[in-house]
């Protein structure tokens, strides 16, 4: 990156900084042998030190603006220029020197009255503490005290990170990604250096948040590794308090990087007082919050401790969803019941998982009536619930139905889907922009996100844009051949990006009907769909996207619960699917499309099975082959699962060699940096959002009136 160097140029002239003046290209200043940001001065008068990073010797990273900054010496620039009798940098006071070097001493530590920081302890966890480190930086840079704000300034990068506590090796990801790249701290940017200095600071901490980051992040880097940083982590970690409001700040991800420590060295003492402080906090009431022992004992799950106790807290989660069912509290009953069958499955009890799959079945009929049973039924939403209500009865194993009467239920429930499906075509609006002007379209679909009470009915409104209709697609097709005809006269190839004949068109057959041009047709069709799809993704899709990103933080942890409700989604596939998802809302297209392809076309395969169509091929050996996406989407039955125009965006966007064809393009690996990032891609990645949303409505407070807008 190149900086306007006017402003810098006249400031440090007396310097005679020769290496600044000549080289344009160089994010840093080079004064007495320290690199200095000079982005930070130029943009926000600032002095901080560059620290070199492991990478690149010509790569530094800034503690002040979290970037990396680049530096390449100049041949012949004087860099060891004395400096003069009078400098006057930012607020420097004559000969004053800014920093002798980078070494940060425990003096600047003990005396930067760092305790300052931690009230309230646990505000918002990591964040919270790294902004208030920051914070002191900044008052010590107006005290003139630079090595102790360089001292609080590591801290703050320090504690910037967010702990992903399933890793291993990676436990530490950075706070912020700039889309060209630049990116907040890792833990592979501190030096041997930085980390000596959290070794000699480490005793001197008794506050847990920051000793347990320091003591994590030297167990993670330093080599050879020192299993006594480890539990000096562990100790850190799980002296923080279990309570409804810091569990959610930070405190679960570090009891769950406590326990997988304790797994990683072997210390099952440790390992079984975190198992006896967990199931005990479980044990308690929230009358708070009504989900705090669900996630407790999510946690105990996912680590698998507490095993000899799954039927005792299967049996208190039941008992739980009992109580919030009589409530009318249906969404956090279905959570209760869809653990507790987890633990009843896992502990062997057949006839508690079951009753658990029948009764979130209920929940869901239930909320469907409870939808309309108001002044203003929302029929959109209980139409949703009822095709759950049917998915979760279906997953009751056949040979126990007759126990449970579900064939009358689903009889029932299908009556109650087509009805309430009919009247939900009146509470459906379309959103529509004139000319190729988009800023308009660019409006109404923020608005159209903006002010949702929460992420659930922000991301029902983000999947409710209008989807392809094919019927209108073809009929505007044949109409732009009836009147440029001569452009039709001609036959076309279509090529891929690297050369490749991917399809041709045959010209338009004058004497012929619509079935001898079908081939041309379906190509125009495309080719207005293609058109569609670009505005969509330009001018509803990605604003939307940004305006919902800036209301709400959409975590993988609540796509994988999304997809674990949807009928979309089979089984087994919550977390792959999830994972692609949330992978869109990071704006990883790319890596979103390679994850989310095959997972849809099973999602494809096995609708289509639940339909009674032949997926499979057997071949003259017997061996019997399951079939692509491509010959799936041709079968008879996929316009009768899908509906035409779903059927018709599936095929265009999946597997028409005249559209982005991002299956084929995917399972052969043809796709490029640069392809794979495409609008196809986005729209692909937002479609198989919208289809597994749109099967499962999220629990919200509006008013129905407000859901008739979505």
């Amino acid at each position: 990156m190149t900086f306007p160097h006017s402003k810098l140029t006249q400031l440090f002239k007396e310097l005679k900084l020769t290496n600044l003046i000549a080289e344009e290209k160089n994010e840093a200043v080079l004064f007495n042998d320290v690199l200095y940001c000079a982005v930070c001065y130029e943009t926000k008068e600032k002095i901080s030190i560059l620290r070199p990073t492991r990478d690149d010797p010509h790569v530094f990273n800034c503690p002040y603006c979290c970037a990396l900054r680049t530096y390449n010496p100049v041949k012949g620039a004087d860099q060891n220029n004395p400096e003069p009798a009078s400098v006057n940098l930012l607020d420097a006071t004559p000969n004053q020197s800014i920093a002798e070097d980078t070494t940060y001493l425990r003096t600047d530590f003990i005396n930067s009255n760092w305790r300052a920081v931690t009230i309230p302890e646990l505000e918002y966890g990591y964040g919270s503490l790294s902004q208030r480190l920051n914070a002191l930086a900044k008052s010590h840079e107006e005290q003139q005290k630079v090595a102790t704000a360089q001292v609080m300034r590591l801290l703050a990068q320090a504690c910037s990170m967010t702990l992903n506590a399933t890793s291993i090796n990676e436990p530490f990801q950075p706070m912020i990604k700039w889309v060209d790249g630049r990116r907040s701290a890792i833990a592979d940017d501190f030096t041997t250096d930085d980390l000596s200095f959290f070794a000699r600071i480490l005793d001197d901490i008794d506050f847990s948040l920051l000793k347990a980051r320091l003591a994590d992040l030297l167990w993670l880097c330093r080599t050879p590794k020192n299993p006594d940083h480890a539990r000096v982590a562990i100790d850190a970690y799980v002296s923080l308090p279990i309570d409804s409001v810091t569990w959610l700040r930070g405190v679960s991800k570090c009891w769950e990087r406590a326990a997988r420590l304790c797994l990683q060295i072997g210390e099952g003492s440790r390992l079984e007082k975190i198992e006896q402080q967990l199931y005990s906090a479980f044990d308690q009431k929230y009358e708070d919050s009504p989900l705090m022992q669900l996630r407790l004992a999510k946690l105990i799950e996912i680590l698998g401790l507490s095993r000899d106790k799954y039927g005792q807290i299967a049996q208190q989660l039941f008992s739980q969803a009992e109580s919030l069912q009589s409530n009318s509290d249906f969404n956090a009953a279905r959570s209760y019941l869809n653990l507790a069958g987890t633990l009843y499955r896992k502990g062997s009890d057949s006839q508690g998982w079951l009753d658990s799959l029948a009764m979130a079945a209920l929940c869901f009929e239930q909320e469907a009536d409870q939808r309309l049973s108001g002044e203003l039924p929302g029929q959109i939403v209980a139409n949703s619930f009822y095709e759950n209500a049917i998915q979760a009865y279906r997953r009751i194993p056949t040979k126990h139905r007759g126990s449970y009467d579900v064939e009358t239920k689903l009889r029932e429930l299908r009556d109650k889907l087509s009805l309430t499906g009919k009247a939900s075509l009146g509470e459906m609006g379309l959103i529509r922009t004139p000319g190729i002007d988009i800023s308009e379209m660019v409006t109404a679909a923020k608005a159209h996100v903006a002010g949702k009470e929460s992420p659930g009915l922000a991301l029902l409104y983000f999947t409710g844009f209008a989807v392809p209709d094919f019927e209108a697609l073809k009929s505007s097709a044949i109409e732009g051949m009836q009147e440029s005809f001569f452009s039709s006269l001609f036959g076309s190839t279509h090529m891929s990006a690297d050369g490749r004949v991917v399809a041709k068109t045959p010209p338009m057959n004058l004497h012929g009907d619509e079935q001898a041009n079908q081939a041309l047709i379906a190509q125009r069709v495309q080719q207005q769909f293609s058109i569609q799809m670009q505005l969509a993704v330009q001018g509803e899709i990605l604003p939307a996207l940004h305006q919902l990103q800036t209301e709400f933080r959409i975590t993988r942890e609540s796509l994988e619960e999304l997809c674990y409700h949807s009928p979309s989604v089979p089984e087994n596939r919550e977390k792959l699917t999830a994972y692609g998802l949330w992978l869109g809302f990071d704006l990883e297209f790319g890596n979103a499309i390679h994850l989310l392809s095959p997972q849809f076309e099973h999602m494809v395969r096995t609708k289509l099975k639940e339909a009674g169509a032949h997926t499979s091929t057997v071949n003259s050996a017997g061996i019997e082959q399951e079939n692509g996406l491509t010959t799936l989407m041709g079968l008879p039955e996929a316009d009768q699962v899908f509906g035409k125009n779903i059927a018709f965006e599936i095929r265009s966007v999946f597997t028409d060699p005249l559209g982005p064809n991002l299956r084929n393009e995917v399972a052969h690996g043809l796709l490029d940096d640069n392809s794979a990032t495409n609008i196809g891609s986005v729209y692909a990645w937002w479609m198989v959002l919208r289809l597994i949303v749109r099967t499962l409505v999220v629990e919200y407070s509006e008013s129905n009136s407000v859901a008739e807008q979505a």
